[in-house]
């Protein structure tokens, strides 16, 4: 259960990636190690979840996710991940790339990553903005969905001299 743990976290730092830059995605199944650390570790085998409370904290290589509370869901066969949810001051950092909200859900089956609760992402001066950012991992794409007005925002800057 563990690596799954550790797959799955990873999995869900990436998220910053897919929105704000085109730039190859790293490796899922990275061999660096996962290093998650929290106030509290809550582990409920009838729930079939882990929950990291207070300040939690999960790296794996150059990426960072941070937040109030993780938690993972993971099947009662074979205890693989289902799910994990990252709730309260979300961040997830890698390099120039940060995605923040209040919230953030990865669906390991469908390789997708909902983020909501004034979610943005951003590389450098380049974000986009919206009520609810979806990220589809294996397709390398996004949706981003406007609020009660209905509006999206984002803001692109050129690339440097001659750019168009």
């Amino acid at each position: 259960m563990i690596r799954w743990l550790i797959f799955c976290a990873g999995m869900l730092l990436l998220a910053g990636t897919v929105v704000a830059a085109p730039p190859a995605l790293p490796a899922a199944n990275s061999r660096e190690p996962v290093e998650i650390s929290a106030d509290r570790l809550e582990a409920d085998d009838l729930a079939k979840t882990l929950v990291f409370i207070g300040h939690a904290v999960a790296k794996q290589g150059d990426v960072t996710i941070t937040g109030d509370r993780l938690t993972i869901h993971y099947l009662p066969e074979g205890g693989d991940v289902e799910r994990i949810v990252a709730e309260g001051n979300v961040r997830i950092v890698q390099g120039e790339r940060v995605a923040t909200g209040q919230r953030g859900e990865y669906f390991r089956a469908e390789e997708r990553i909902v983020l909501t609760g004034t979610p943005r992402v951003s590389e450098g001066s380049n974000s986009v903005q919206g009520h609810e950012i979806t990220l589809f991992i294996k397709e390398n794409r996004s949706v981003v969905k406007g609020g009660a007005d209905g509006r999206v925002n984002a803001v692109f800057q050129p690339r440097g001299e001659g750019a168009r």
